[in-house]
């Protein structure tokens, strides 16, 4: 018997709690900080995703190369 109402109160504080997200999300402040973060969201990750790409590129290592003296100096 003690279930019906222990759910029926879970159940209220959820709804309301639900509404009280969407009024808050309704502020224009609020608005523009959850979009400011997920565009800084997305700038992380495509820069992230570009660190693999930076690692394999050779063209900005220094070589050893240079150190050589038998090695034909580069252009």
């Amino acid at each position: 018997m003690t279930e019906r109402p222990a759910h029926r109160r879970r159940l209220v504080a959820y709804a309301a709690m639900t509404v009280l997200v969407l009024v808050v999300l309704r502020i224009p402040a609020v608005q523009s900080a959850v979009a400011g973060s997920l565009v800084e969201f997305v700038e992380i990750t495509e820069r992230a995703m570009h660190i693999p790409s930076w690692l394999m590129d050779h063209q900005s290592c220094f070589t050893l190369d240079r150190l050589d003296p038998t090695c034909p100096p580069y252009l």
